[in-house]
This record gives structure tokens, C-alpha cells and sequence, in this order.
């Protein structure tokens, strides 16, 4: 499926697919509420989320005169909104495999900067040997001080 939302374009055909795909117990695929979600990563870092379904799914579509048909939908995810999905639905080995494994008395950030911004802190990175997420904590720490 393609879709250009916002400006855009997602495309399921040309994304990575993080884990497997997620249908809830219970539902055959002739069932009319039955679904299907797969999340996807983009080659630019972004996630999105792929879902399909009966009608009487989350996925479902209007028809006719109050009626309902299967359909299917995309919908951009932010890294954390990728990360709660993928805690709820993907097994722990497929967790780790898309966003490492997670430390005690560490938290995910995610942040958009500006690509300027984002150089800046690849030149200091490189510069100093840190890794970004060091960098960034050295100057978060500063702010302290």
C-alpha cells in the first residue's frame, strides 16, 4: 500500500517491516472484526503503521447507506509511539532487534532538531569520539550547572 500523508509518502512495498505482523487471537480472517497491523520503518528513520481488517474492525470503511466494508489504512507513528506499539504487540527478541535493549535507569528520547542541528551534533560526536547520545547528554547535563 502507498500513501502520501502530510506531504509524505509511505510506502509498505519499499519500508522495512519491524517484527511481525500482529492479528489479535480469536479472529479468523472471515471474521468480520478480524485485523491485521504490521509497523514499518522507513529508510529515513520513520515509522509508520500498516492496518487491514474486516468490517467491523478498527480498519473498516463506510458503505452503501449506514453500512461497513473492510479497508485498510496507514497511519505515521512518532519513534515513540513506534516503541509503545511495538512493547504491546512484537515479542521481546523483535523489540530489541529494532531499538536495542533497554538499560535500567535509562529512558528513550526522541526529539526532531533541524538538520543543521543534527550535523552540529555529528561533527562533535566524531570530534570528541562520543557517541551522539553522550554528546547530548554532556550538554543536557550542563544546563544544570
Amino acid at each position: 500500500m502507498k500513501k502520501i500523508i502530510n506531504g509524505r509518502l509511505y510506502d509498505t512495498e519499499k519500508a522495512t517491516p519491524v517484527g511481525t505482523d500482529y492479528t489479535p487471537a480469536g479472529f479468523g480472517v472471515t471474521d468480520f472484526k478480524w485485523y491485521s497491523e504490521q509497523l514499518y520503518r522507513k529508510k529515513t528513520g520513520e515509522y509508520f503503521l500498516h492496518g487491514q481488517g474486516g468490517p467491523l474492525s478498527p480498519y473498516s470503511e463506510p458503505y452503501g447507506q449506514g453500512g461497513s466494508q473492510g479497508g485498510s489504512r496507514i497511519a505515521p507513528l512518532t519513534a515513540d509511539q513506534a516503541r509503545e506499539w511495538a512493547e504491546a504487540h512484537l515479542t521481546a527478541d523483535e523489540w530489541e532487534a529494532e531499538f536495542g535493549t533497554p538499560e535500567e535507569g535509562e529512558a528513550v528520547v526522541s526529539a526532531r532538531v533541524s538538520l543543521a542541528a543534527k550535523r552540529a551534533l555529528e561533527r562533535e560526536a566524531a570530534r570528541t569520539g562520543e557517541t551522539q547520545a553522550r554528546v547530548v547528554e554532556r550538554l543536557l547535563e550542563g544546563l544544570g550547572e
